[in-house]
């Protein structure tokens, strides 16, 4: 059995969405938890099961994604810069 225990605190919660939901036990989202802290570029995880797709990613808090927004547009704004582009990790 894999350790449950995070590395650290962590600031995003687990979101799965599907007909299979009822198929990710707390053993398995453990381990999806654990998966993605592992490989942070990793944005979706996908899962077949026997009642249907799950899909698996990080949902983070709104607050969040308004605090990346507000540094984007600070940097936008700064002498000489012309524009700033963030990837994402491909799927």
């Amino acid at each position: 059995m894999l350790a449950t225990t995070d590395p650290g605190p962590r600031t995003w919660q687990l979101l799965t969405v599907g007909p299979g939901t009822a198929r990710i036990t707390p053993e398995l989202h453990d381990r999806l938890v654990r998966l993605l802290n592992l490989l942070p570029q990793t944005r979706l995880i996908e899962i077949d099961t026997d009642a249907g797709a799950v899909s698996v990613s990080r949902d983070w808090p709104n607050d969040r994604m308004e605090a990346v927004e507000a540094i984007e547009a600070d940097i936008a704004a700064l002498p000489g810069i012309v524009s700033i582009t963030l990837f994402q990790a491909a799927s």
